[in-house]
C-alpha cells in the first residue's frame, strides 16, 4: 500500500512539474508588426509548430494580397514566429504571449475596420489572445477567425481547453479541420466556432504530407473572391459548434 502511495504520489509530482513547466513561456523577443497607422484592413496568418515554411499559409497570403488587392490601406503578414514556435512544450503558451503582444499593438491603430485572423495547429492560440487583448484595450474592428486543424492543448493535460476556448472572441469564427490525423488534440470540433469537417474528401493527388496538413491545403484550394471579402459572415447563418461535411473542390 505504502508502495502504491507513493507511486501515486511521484506521478502527481511528475504531472506538477510538466504543468508548471508548460504553462510559463519561453524567454524571446517577440517581432513586431510595424503596421502603418492608416491601416483599415489588416490580415495576419500564423503557422504551427516548427512549420514557418508552410507552404499553404504562403500561398494563402498571396491570394488574400490579390483578391484584397484594390482595397487601399490592407496590410496582408504571414507571420514568421518560429522563434517561439520550436519548443513543442510551450507553443501554446508562447503562442498566448505573442497575441497579448500584437494585440496591444494593433489597438493602436484607430482607423482599423476589419481584422482576419488565420491559425494552424498550436498557430491557432495567436489569435484567441491577440483578440481577447485588442478589445480589452477598447479595439472595435470586426474580427473574424479561421482555425484551420487548430491544436487545443493548453499546458500539459488540459486536452480540450481549445475546444472549448478557441474563437470565444471573435465576431465570426470558422474551424477547418479532419479527425483523422496524427496531431494530437486537433482532430475534435470547437464549440465557438463553425465547423467544417474535410475527413471523408479525397486529397488530391500530389498530395504526400500527413493529414494534419490537409485543412489547410483544403481551405487554400476553397479560396476565392467571396472568402476574401471582411465582415460577411454571421454565426446566425453559420451558427458556433455546428458541424458540417464539407464538399468535395472542383479545383483540385
Amino acid at each position: 500500500m505504502k508502495k502504491l502511495i507513493l507511486i501515486v504520489l511521484l506521478l502527481f509530482v511528475v504531472y506538477l512539474v510538466m504543468e508548471i513547466y508548460c504553462r510559463r513561456p519561453d524567454q524571446f523577443k517577440i517581432t513586431k508588426l510595424d503596421i502603418p497607422s492608416d491601416t483599415q484592413t489588416l490580415v495576419l496568418l500564423f503557422h504551427g509548430a516548427k512549420g514557418h515554411l508552410n507552404p499553404e499559409l504562403k500561398a494563402l497570403a498571396t491570394q488574400f494580397k490579390i483578391y484584397l488587392g484594390s482595397n487601399q490601406n490592407t496590410e496582408v503578414i504571414n507571420y514568421n514566429w518560429s522563434f517561439a514556435s520550436n519548443n513543442r512544450l510551450r507553443a501554446s503558451t508562447n503562442a498566448m504571449k505573442i497575441g497579448e503582444f500584437l494585440g496591444s499593438e494593433i489597438a493602436n491603430l484607430k482607423v482599423l475596420k476589419n481584422i482576419r485572423l488565420i491559425g494552424h495547429s498550436v498557430g491557432a492560440f495567436i489569435p484567441d489572445t491577440l483578440c481577447q487583448t485588442y478589445r480589452d484595450r477598447g479595439g472595435d474592428a470586426h474580427i473574424e477567425i479561421n482555425f484551420l486543424d487548430p491544436f487545443s492543448l493548453r499546458g500539459f493535460a488540459d486536452m480540450s481547453y481549445g475546444v472549448r476556448s478557441h474563437g470565444k472572441c471573435a465576431d465570426f469564427a470558422s474551424s477547418t479541420m479532419n479527425t483523422d490525423d496524427p496531431a494530437p488534440t486537433t482532430n475534435t470540433m470547437l464549440k465557438n466556432a463553425w465547423n467544417l469537417d474535410v475527413t471523408s474528401l479525397d486529397r488530391p493527388l500530389d498530395f504526400k504530407r500527413n493529414s494534419h496538413y490537409w485543412p489547410p491545403l483544403y481551405f487554400l484550394l476553397s479560396m476565392n473572391e467571396d472568402m476574401a471579402r471582411m465582415g460577411l459572415k454571421t454565426h446566425k447563418e453559420f451558427p458556433r459548434g455546428e458541424i458540417i461535411q464539407a464538399v468535395e473542390l472542383s479545383n483540385k
